[in-house]
């Protein structure tokens, strides 16, 4: 199954965002983040999500060993980023 994410609108229709530094992009990232998860109720999780929740879980379920620990998960982070 394959998760795809769309959304209505794109960089190039935002020029005052695209001027922005990274550093500045990051702010306002953080900005609406803090925004949406004020409301966390508000996110709706649609059909095709709630199935790839749904097998994931099962999967786990099955095998519960091929899930990583914390400490796992950040350090194939870690190593990715290297």
């Amino acid at each position: 199954m394959t998760f795809v994410v769309t959304c209505p609108m794109t960089l190039a229709e935002l020029p005052q965002i695209q001027a922005l530094s990274a550093r500045e992009k990051l702010e306002l990232v953080d900005e609406i983040w803090k925004s949406v998860s004020a409301n966390p109720d508000s996110l709706e999780v649609t059909q095709d999500e709630q199935e790839i929740l749904n097998s994931r879980w099962t999967d786990f379920l099955q095998n519960p060993a091929s899930a990583l620990s914390v400490d796992d998960f950040k350090s194939q982070i870690n190593t990715l980023r290297a």
